[in-house]
């Protein structure tokens, strides 16, 4: 009888000793990623275009890291009750998705890290509304829009995990539906996780909708489209942009430490525009802001600013930029006021920007 207590209590001594070498090995594997993601900060960007393998290199050079392959769904306007993604008949479904996975599958074997970003365009979009206006009344719209979003999201979580994409992005900025439809969320973050074993995030507008998602604790990263406003004046300084991140810095960190989750810019970017970072969100095509002038300066000192307040930051998970181009001579010389950091100073501030640890 002594000699069996004795083995028992030995057994449980074993197993609660393997148990706590167990959870110290996730402990330890957990601070491991956590210094690395520290260290290695995501370096991306947007990269639209008829893919062109060849300068594969001159973004090496640049020293980016990840490519954002956007995938769009439409719809004809944010009151519409089906999302469309499919095109074709079912053999040329099948063709596209397979592109799609070729072209992962390309961008890796080349070196890169990959982000797979889903967006929604509008066709018929109402002067004051867009993707993040989506909201249906009727509970008959609803049910038919979200079964239709759904299968546009399992969709492309099914090709990024096939193509063993390393991110994937749930949902862009849509608003009304993020903070008013969280059980909608939880269950599709769900569904996307029994499909792709990589990261996840949702990519939540920089304003009234990022600082009230309830759902962040369920991602990988908090997820923000960055077009933060960082200057009053055109024409802005290195220092004055500097000066306008410090507004926005508490609450990015304050939201880092609430939900122990690094902040990722899934989208930043500045025209080359003298007011480019007053309303960074604006887009140079709109009938409405035709009337800007041209300055590559201040689009570079946006970036200075960038990389000289918010890169070094330890809540900082990365940046992915709006946006390059495979095709960027087909969009003119550096006098062209867009996103574009191609071919003109701010190009080289990201390189060495992204050079930094």
């Amino acid at each position: 009888m002594k000699n069996n207590k004795l083995y028992s209590f030995t057994i449980l001594i074993i197993l609660a000793f393997s148990f706590v070498r167990c959870a110290l090995s996730q402990k330890e594997k957990q601070s491991i990623k956590g210094n690395i993601t520290s260290i290695e900060k995501q370096k991306g960007a947007h990269v639209f275009g008829r893919m062109d393998t060849s300068k594969f290199q001159k973004f090496k050079e640049d020293n980016l890291e990840w490519i954002t392959l956007v995938a769009w769904g439409h719809q004809e306007n944010h009151d519409s009750p089906t999302l469309g993604h499919h095109r074709g008949d079912s053999l040329q479904m099948v063709k596209r998705d397979s592109s799609w996975l070729s072209r992962i599958e390309i961008i890796r074997a080349a070196g890169f890290k990959v982000f797979v970003k889903p967006h929604i365009w509008l066709q018929t979009s109402y002067t004051d509304k867009w993707r993040s206006d989506i909201f249906h009344k009727s509970e008959e719209d609803w049910n038919q829009w979200s079964s239709s979003y759904r299968d546009f999201i399992l969709r492309y979580a099914r090709i990024a995990e096939k193509g063993k994409a390393e991110l994937f992005c749930v949902g862009v900025e849509l608003t009304r539906l993020s903070l008013e439809k969280s059980d909608f969320w939880e269950m599709l973050i769900e569904e996307v996780r029994s499909v792709y074993s990589g990261e996840l995030t949702y990519a939540a507008n920089w304003h009234n909708e990022f600082e009230n998602i309830t759902f962040w604790d369920q991602l990988d990263y908090i997820g923000i489209q960055a077009y933060f406003p960082v200057a009053e004046n055109k024409f802005p300084t290195v220092e004055q942009v500097s000066k306008g991140w410090q507004k926005h810095l508490p609450m990015l960190e304050a939201f880092h430490k609430k939900y122990d989750r690094k902040i990722l810019f899934t989208e930043m970017g500045y025209k080359s525009t003298a007011s480019c970072a007053v309303k960074p969100w604006e887009w140079i095509e709109e009938p409405a802001h035709l009337n800007h002038h041209h300055s590559l300066e201040s689009q570079a000192n946006c970036y200075i600013a960038f990389f000289e307040t918010v890169w070094p930051k330890n809540w900082f998970a990365g940046v992915h930029l709006w946006q390059y181009r495979f095709n960027p001579e087909d969009y003119g010389d550096s006098k062209n006021m867009d996103f574009t950091p191609q071919g003109k100073p701010a190009e080289e501030i990201i390189k060495r920007g992204f050079k930094r640890k």
